[in-house]
């Protein structure tokens, strides 16, 4: 699985084909992004906006946190979406065509039946029930998978699992009205949640490989003023990173001894710093991928377990969020130096950093607790292992596809530069769809689309974010065309045949 640099290429790819962002701000994004790729130095003042490198608009400067943090879009406010739907139960079959991974769920999930009444407790008095159900202010019985904290009570009611994903219905009903609500470009709540997950199996000396603090965008919709529904997509290819971990730690400091500089070196906030940085970034992460591929294991799941599933926060961005007004036009933010620009935004206060933060956001705050049984259906996951490298040490390493989703997993050699950025294409030559809620470049989308087989390109990273990827959507290119640029400047090509 792809883990290393997947969010800031995600982000990258919505960045620029949505918006028509000035060359100045590509500048900033190539030079700061990298600078917070997993395990690489990053700025070291909190009270500063980690993204202040963007020059332009107060909104996007102002807001860059938030919108990273739920999905990597830029949205528009709409009214909340009002529909009836069941409370508990039925979810999937009605959310199962308005999320990214679409595909019938309905047929192949389980609802999560709660146990049986412990016979050592009295039985409630129907009378009593009735009663509590007509007093609109009592809160909902709390069961093994219904919770409530802070006025919000979550219920799970249905999953459908694979060793790739397990997938979750969800409702979010709050005692008061939600606010208005952001709605993202594919019409859904911009919705965001933080949980503790851990793994039954992965107890004792396992217990550091479980995921742990997890940042989660549901996909869903508004049922009424005071209901959300979603589904939730955990990524379940657990791996082993501590022999990695090791590797790449020793690494690092070969990279910081070659290039003769410190870590204090690289968090110099000037222009010499950030050209270090670049340098330092650009050496690490070409050799990141080989050291992923040899020692990075994959965890095996067994075929029942638990999962626990522990949410701390819930989190909603405000229909009309409160920017932070700095007071200088575009032009002026683009005609800045780095360190005038640092000026203006060491003035922004701080609660504009923070997420969330009361300008742009509401959320909830509990402990939302469950124990969520997990049977693992492999019986339409199709895995090709493929395990070929080309002369450069560049290759795939297998290709997963499940009803929902296609994971392409590549391969590199030690010595081999691993700064790539994969594209896939379906049979028809079409770009195949990212995962909205999954911040990976390698996951994707299957509905509607021919996967009788697929074309794999990996391509050089830079060259793919500042060259082809430009020239693709700016001179609109039929599919021919792409897939004839792709091949030409591609430093690894793979079709792979999958079954229908």
């Amino acid at each position: 699985m792809m883990t290393f640099n997947n969010n800031e290429k995600k982000l990258r790819e919505e960045l620029n084909k949505d918006v028509d962002i000035p060359v100045i701000v590509h500048e900033k994004v190539n030079r700061a992004y990298r600078m917070i790729e997993d395990h690489t130095v990053v700025q070291k003042k909190p009270q500063k906006d980690p993204y202040c490198w963007m020059k332009t608009g107060a909104k996007i400067a102002g807001g860059m946190a938030a919108v990273m943090a739920v999905g990597f879009v830029f949205c528009a406010a709409n009214p909340v979406m009002a529909r009836e739907l069941p409370i508990v139960g039925g979810l999937f079959e009605q959310l199962q065509e308005n999320v990214s991974f679409f595909g019938n769920f309905a047929d192949k999930a389980t609802v999560l039946e709660e146990p049986a009444q412990n016979p050592s407790q009295p039985a409630k008095d129907s009378s009593d029930t009735q009663e509590a159900a007509a007093d609109e202010s009592s809160a909902p019985a709390e069961t093994v998978y219904t919770k409530t904290a802070d006025g919000l009570t979550i219920t799970f009611s249905e999953i459908y699992a694979n060793d790739q994903t397990v997938y979750l219905s969800m409702e979010a009903v709050s005692e008061d009205p939600f606010p208005e609500t952001m709605m993202d470009q594919e019409d859904q709540p911009v919705i965001s949640m933080i949980a503790d997950v851990s793994y039954s199996f992965l107890e004792g000396d396992q217990a550091e490989l479980n995921p742990g603090t997890q940042y989660m965008n549901p996909e869903g919709k508004f049922l009424d003023d005071h209901t959300y529904a979603c589904i939730l997509r955990l990524d379940t290819q657990l791996e082993d990173t501590t022999e990695y971990q090791k590797k790449y730690d020793e690494m690092v400091q070969d990279v910081l001894d070659e290039m003769g500089v410190t870590h204090e070196d690289l968090n110099d906030e000037t222009e010499e710093g950030y050209a270090l940085l670049g340098e330092f970034n650009d050496k690490v992460t070409a050799q990141a991928g080989a050291l992923q591929s040899e020692y990075v294991k994959p965890i095996e799941l067994p075929e029942t377990f638990d999962i626990h599933l522990s949410v701390s926060e819930f989190t909603g961005t405000k229909a009309e969020p409160e920017y932070w007004d700095h007071g200088y036009s575009e032009e002026e933010l683009e005609n800045m130096s780095d360190e005038e620009f640092q000026e203006v935004m060491n003035q922004m206060p701080a609660e504009y950093s923070q997420h969330p933060n009361e300008h742009e956001n509401y959320w909830f705050e509990g402990d939302w607790s469950f124990d969520i049984p997990v049977t693992i259906d492999n019986s339409l996951t199709e895995t090709i292992e493929i395990n070929e490298t080309n002369d450069d040490g560049i290759g795939l390493a297998s290709v997963v596809k499940t009803p929902y989703e296609l994971t392409v997993n590549p391969l590199y050699e030690e010595g081999s530069n691993s700064d790539c950025f994969i594209v896939t294409l379906d049979a028809d030559g079409n770009m195949m769809p990212y995962i909205d809620s999954d911040g990976s470049i390698n996951n994707y989308a299957i509905q509607d689309r021919n996967v009788s087989s697929i074309d794999v390109y990996l391509v050089d990273y830079i060259q793919y974010m500042d060259n082809l990827k430009v020239r693709y959507y700016n001179e609109d290119m039929e599919n021919g065309e792409w897939k004839t640029l792709l091949e030409e400047n591609a430093r690894y090509h793979k079709t792979v045949v999958l079954e229908p």
